[in-house]
């Protein structure tokens, strides 16, 4: 077997099992969007039978970001596999307390105190497993970062397909004038029965797709941390570029990123590039020549200064995926006087990690508050226009479904529509804001009667939302994996935008009421 063979082998490896990750952590969300039903349909004796997914997204991002900042403190002493093992196991046994809602017929009150209590110990599993995984992802090839993120476009697509199938499979019989049938009590308890089967099947399948998802952790961290000395998996990975000797070096670079594929049987001069038949074709070529340059140029002063001209001119031209050579020579940031009182231990790192990132943190936050202010609240009440041509049937039930699809492909095409530059990411965000005045001409349930500027095409309504979902899928993608390379703790800085992605959910969030009254949605 070639060298050559067994680092693309390691690579399909990574890339799969960190897809499995990816939809493990967003599991819990996906599978509630999708049982709402199941969900009003418990909840009908209760004052939240109609803003219930209200009720969930507030509590869900609130508990997910304040775990987050916890999660984010700790981190650089944080024992990942332990996290992530323990974030899985946590959100097997909140899919068991929901599973048991539907076998047992609880409804009312106590149904909605067991699902709000599921959804938020979900939510800080969420967190620590995402806390970690984009520190651990910082690290590894760049594939490891798109696959954790596709794995998550991909809940939210197999979710949506889901639900448009039910829709459909759970549509009234009519009679051949088009009327709906006359519907009977007999009628109502088969379609209870089988909405609890349903949602029991959802919930059953979760835990079981989790249980396998911590079997592939567990596989995986074997793997990777079979030849680590401190026998703790990723607990000394965050931490690399900050050893003894190594720190703000390019040969302490080169040495921290050997030791990840050293554990990962793979060459370290094969850092960045990947043969073909890998998931992920080559990057960052000239990151990889930048560093055999600047590696050479140890041995030979001559040499290394020609060498040294020529890799600054090309990350100067790039801005570079390579920045993080650049970057670790910097002096270290001085901490703001209101932040050094607090007496944090842990406060430096983070804030140079956040200096170092800070272009892409805003990238990553402003893509995430964007779609959240209006995906779903507002495109979720546009209704199909009777002027439309032609008109889409269950309209709400298709936009998840093209929103998700194209947040799939947008995270997978960073494979080829590449980007370095923070300016490009805050360029697409800027057109991306020019949606939200035109979304907000399509019609809703609210729409007043003598409203004239709306836009009566479903069509260019479901391409809009397909172009929503794909900038927030390559955005976020690019900016988790060019980000990290230009810091000096590469782990820290992975999970320092995980940290700014939940930010953005929670402004938009925030942003999505007064928008909805823009829409006149109250």
């Amino acid at each position: 077997m070639t060298l050559e063979y067994r680092g693309s082998a390691h690579l399909r490896y990574l890339y799969w099992r960190f897809i499995v990750l990816g939809l493990a952590s967003l599991m819990a969300w996906n599978i509630y969007i999708v049982s709402s039903d199941f969900f009003r349909y418990e909840f009908r004796n209760t004052p939240f039978h109609d803003n219930f997914e209200s009720i969930f997204s507030v509590a869900s991002n609130s508990v997910n970001l304040a775990a987050l900042c916890f999660a984010l403190y700790t981190q650089p002493k944080a024992d990942h596999d332990h996290r992530i093992s323990r974030g899985l196991l946590a959100t097997v046994v909140s899919f068991i307390a929901v599973f048991m809602l539907p076998v047992l017929g609880i409804s009312g009150w106590t149904a909605l105190v067991v699902a709000l209590t599921a959804l938020c110990v979900c939510s800080v599993a969420a967190a620590y497993i995402q806390c970690s995984v984009f520190g651990i992802a910082a690290l590894l090839p760049a594939c490891c970062a798109e696959g954790y993120m596709s794995g998550q476009a991909i809940a939210g697509t197999i979710a949506s397909a889901i639900q448009l199938a039910s829709v459909y499979l759970s549509q009234e019989p009519r009679h051949d004038n088009g009327s709906f049938v006359q519907r009977t009590r007999e009628d109502d308890e088969r379609d209870e029965g089988r909405l609890r089967t349903r949602s029991a099947a959802y919930f059953g399948v979760s835990a079981v797709f989790m249980v396998v998802s911590m079997f592939a952790w567990t596989q995986l961290n074997k793997n990777l941390g079979a030849h680590m000395s401190d026998g703790h998996g990723y607990e000394a990975l965050p931490s690399t570029a900050a050893a003894d000797g190594g720190e703000g070096t390019v040969e302490g670079e080169i040495e921290g990123r050997d030791s990840v594929f050293a554990s990962a049987s793979l060459p370290s001069q094969q850092f960045g590039i990947m043969r073909e038949g890998s998931p992920r074709q080559t990057r960052d070529l000239q990151s990889a020549s930048a560093f055999e340059q600047n590696e050479s140029g140890v041995t030979a002063a001559a040499s290394a200064s020609a060498e040294a001209t020529a890799t600054a001119t090309e990350m100067n031209d790039l801005e570079t995926i390579s920045g993080s050579v650049e970057t670790s020579a910097d002096p270290e940031p001085k901490l703001p006087a209101w932040i050094s009182t607090l007496g944090l231990d842990n406060a430096q790192q983070l804030y140079r990690a956040y200096r170092e990132t800070f272009p892409y943190i805003c990238a990553c936050a402003i893509v995430m508050g964007q779609t959240l202010a209006v995906f779903p609240p507002l495109t979720e009440a546009v209704v199909s226009s009777p002027k439309s041509t032609p008109r889409v049937a269950h309209l709400t039930a298709w936009h998840f479904l093209l929103f998700n699809i194209g947040d799939y492909l947008g995270r997978l095409c960073t494979k080829w529509v590449k980007c370095s530059s923070h300016r490009i990411l805050h360029a697409v965000n800027g057109m991306r804001t020019l949606l939200i005045p035109v979304l907000l001409m399509f019609p809703t349930l609210a729409t007043p009667a003598q409203r004239t500027l709306l836009i009566h095409s479903d069509l260019l309504f479901l391409v809009l939302v397909l172009v929503l979902g794909w900038t927030n899928g390559w955005v976020a993608t690019i900016a988790l994996i060019a980000g990290p390379r230009r810091a000096t703790n590469k782990g820290l800085a992975g999970s320092v935008l995980g940290f700014a992605m939940c930010i953005g959910l929670v402004v938009g969030a925030v942003a999505s009421y007064p928008i909805l009254l823009l829409a006149g949605i109250s």
